[in-house]
């Protein structure tokens, strides 16, 4: 009877730690976040119609269509994703390394889908290593047509760090993150005899939000 009772006791010790234990996990849990970027999403761009994650490349006979007035062509870049917290702390939450999007916003790229822990964020950091366009037509600079290589002046080692705010919503729901690099605002700005882009031009033209 004495070993019963302690198989019993032991049994109810078990289901009372699993339980527990299935509680931890469930307060504990992660906020899901997607996050996609695209070269030129905004208003002023190409922004009125809603991210299709459209993986359309930029020329040859599956091309999507392009959108009239705008450069075209492709930017690639590297850079590394960041939420902040509302208390300042730091989460990685995915790599963007060898990404291409159009330059004229035409498609929208998904980046990485990503688990953090629950929390309220209230900041997104981007940290961008390369960026490189690589405009194939409508791109005037100084009346002159430009196309071919253009890039951000990042000095090898070195990195531009865009932060912008953004309410990721509840500590708990899902969130899907867009990264702009609203191409229209920075490319004009151009050196058409270094083919640079000022470093501030393109960290002050990025935007960052949520959709």
């Amino acid at each position: 009877m004495k070993m019963h009772a302690r198989g019993a006791a032991a049994a109810l010790l078990l289901v009372i730690g699993l339980g527990g234990c299935g509680k931890e996990v469930l307060v504990g849990g992660q906020k899901h976040v997607e996050t996609s970027a695209t070269g030129d999403g905004t208003p002023e761009g190409n922004a009125s119609r809603a991210p299709a994650f459209a993986l359309a490349p930029a020329d040859g006979p599956n091309a999507a269509t392009a959108i009239a007035g705008r450069a075209q062509g492709t930017i690639g870049f590297d850079a590394r994703v960041f939420l902040v917290t509302s208390g300042g702390d730091v989460i990685p939450l995915a790599d963007a390394t060898g990404t291409t999007v159009r330059i004229d916003g035409g498609d929208t790229v998904h980046i990485a889908s990503s688990g953090v822990p629950v929390d309220r964020y209230t900041a997104v950091r981007v940290t961008f290593t390369r960026v490189q366009a690589n405009v194939t037509s409508g791109l005037v600079i100084g009346g002159t047509s430009v196309t071919g290589l253009l890039s951000v002046s990042i000095l090898p080692g070195d990195s531009i760090v865009v932060e912008r705010a953004v309410d990721l919503g509840a500590p708990e729901a899902d969130a899907r993150l867009l990264v702009d690099l609203d191409a229209s605002a920075w490319l004009g700005a151009a050196n058409p005899m270094t083919r640079l882009v000022a470093a501030a031009t393109f960290r002050d033209a990025v935007k960052v939000r949520t959709y």
